[in-house]
């Protein structure tokens, strides 16, 4: 793969600078309190962004206990007791299309904080392991290996990705578990690396709940229905293929929002993405750095300096 230009590296620079300092932001606003508002905390983490200048990669993931990701509510919620737990806090920040996605996991109760703390010291071994001719099954490999040895159990059904520019899933994916005949690593290629840990006697596995609340644009064909193909162009013009939360067009379309977003669903203009969980309901832990792969050692955009 061609070497990324200093300003392309700037950029993927910058928007991991600002997308690190939302999660310690948004750790900063949970760990004093025990009762926890989600739909405040995703405005909160999304506004930081936004005040910083960077673009939304994502809609903030806010992923409680047995939740895995996709978790983005779409209404004011009531406040719920966090003391004891884990909140996986999951956020994407761009600039010019060069995206840094990240995620910290917030714990309560000591089992709890063990098996994030794991996570956490196992993701960051990982990382190292990015470098050109590396399988990317030999990084899940690790991670498994890692995890086993002390008593967790990876999500095998969740894995890191390959980043390029407004494209969040470029094709390449970073397993969590042991996989054969997977792709090597290429020198300037950029990863998203998130490991989801889970108790040792659980499934390991998640499933798709009936629950959407994140959606991206799968299709730009025209629309004979002037509201409805408004509505695509204007996810087009600001998202482009990108997840995109309903929330960020109440202002624009009011309260036929939702109405309109699952016309558009059912017409299969919208992909959606539904709320993941544990399958046999574990608690779910996760921590994710954004990677660029050098000829010597990675980049890690998000790492807090």
């Amino acid at each position: 793969m061609r070497k990324l230009t200093e300003n392309i590296i700037q950029n993927y620079l910058e928007a991991g600078e600002i997308a690190s300092n939302a999660l310690k932001y948004a750790y900063e606003l949970v760990k004093p309190k025990k009762r926890l508002n989600l739909y405040e905390l995703c405005e909160s983490v999304e506004g930081f962004i936004k005040n910083k200048g960077a673009a939304w990669a994502f809609p903030c993931n806010v992923s409680l206990n047995e939740i895995a990701a996709h978790y983005s509510p779409l209404y004011p919620d009531d406040e719920i007791v966090f003391d004891k737990g884990l909140l996986k806090v999951d956020t994407g920040a761009m600039i010019n299309g060069y995206i840094a996605d990240t995620a910290i996991t917030i714990s309560r109760g000591y089992e709890y904080e063990k098996m994030a703390i794991a996570n956490r010291e196992i993701h960051l071994e990982a990382l190292r392991l990015l470098k050109p001719g590396v399988s990317l099954g030999s990084i899940g490999e690790y991670i498994e290996s890692r995890a086993k040895m002390l008593g967790y159990k990876p999500i095998s059904n969740l894995s890191g990705h390959l980043l390029r520019q407004y494209i969040l899933h470029a094709g390449k994916s970073v397993p969590n578990v042991k996989q054969f005949l997977t792709p090597k690593i290429e020198a300037w290629e950029v990863y998203a690396v998130e490991p989801f840990f889970t108790f040792g006697d659980k499934s390991g596995e998640v499933v798709n709940m009936d629950t959407i609340q994140i959606y991206s644009l799968s299709k730009m064909k025209r629309i004979k229905d002037k509201v409805l193909n408004s509505i695509k162009e204007y996810i087009y013009n600001n998202f482009r293929f990108l997840p995109f939360s309903p929330r960020w067009l109440y202002k624009q379309f009011g309260d036929d929002t939702l109405s309109l977003i699952d016309k558009l669903y059912k017409m299969r203009y919208l992909h959606g993405y539904p709320t993941l969980v544990e399958r046999t309901g574990g608690y779910i832990s996760q921590f994710e750095h954004t990677v660029i792969v050098t000829e010597d050692t990675p980049i890690i955009t998000t790492l807090q300096k």
